[in-house]
């Protein structure tokens, strides 16, 4: 099992190669700045992504930082949201009450922020998995990547359609976790297994 600073360098060195290809694609006329301005500002997604996995050992850093930092983090983004959408949250209250009032939207929204806190900070020791399960399976870095990206649209986003700015940003997001997750399994050395699933999934229908 690799150590934290061994994850931390992957995740640099993968962003750092991201960002070299962006950079060159941008001096070649291919990618707008804007591109290259996401690369660099994507940094810290990328590592959060190569630390992520390791949620699930006791003693790692990622999980003596994430048991306290995740339900903050979980509550603030709710807060975010909710406080982002909140004359939609009122004006749905005002049907169900036949009175729209934004004292009880307020309190809903405070009300769903401290839940989502105090859920994570409950469960995050209760559906803690054993090391190298869950947490360091492809498609759970896919979820995340997803809603991470997921969370990124509601906090920019509105009414209609999405934005393409809106929709560069939530991409851009939820691929760098992704190449972070990556990374820390490429660190681990569990990216040959799997690739000997697939080599054995492909040979299997020959």
């Amino acid at each position: 099992m690799s150590d934290f600073e061994t994850h931390l360098r992957w995740g640099i060195a993968t962003h750092s190669v991201l960002v070299a290809i962006v950079v060159t694609t941008y001096l070649v006329g291919v990618s707008p700045l804007g591109a290259l301005a996401l690369a660099m500002a994507t940094l810290p997604i990328t590592l959060a992504g190569a630390l992520f996995p390791d949620l699930d050992h006791p003693s790692s850093i990622p999980h003596r930082y994430g048991a306290h930092g995740c339900p903050v983090l979980a509550g603030a983004l709710a807060l975010a949201i909710s406080l982002r959408y909140q004359p939609a949250v009122i004006e749905t209250l005002g049907r169900v009450t036949g009175q729209p009032s934004a004292f009880l939207g307020g309190g809903l929204v405070a009300s769903l922020a401290w839940a989502t806190w105090l859920g994570t900070w409950r469960l995050f020791p209760i559906l803690r998995p054993s090391h190298r399960t869950v947490t360091h399976r492809l498609s759970t870095g896919i979820v995340v990547a997803l809603c991470i990206g997921a969370s990124v649209s509601l906090l920019l986003g509105a009414d209609g359609p999405i934005r393409t700015s809106v929709r560069a940003v939530s991409l851009a997001a939820s691929a760098t976790f992704l190449l972070g997750f990556l990374s820390h399994l490429s660190a681990d050395g569990l990216h040959h297994d799997y690739a000997t699933r697939l080599h054995a999934l492909v040979t299997s229908h020959d």
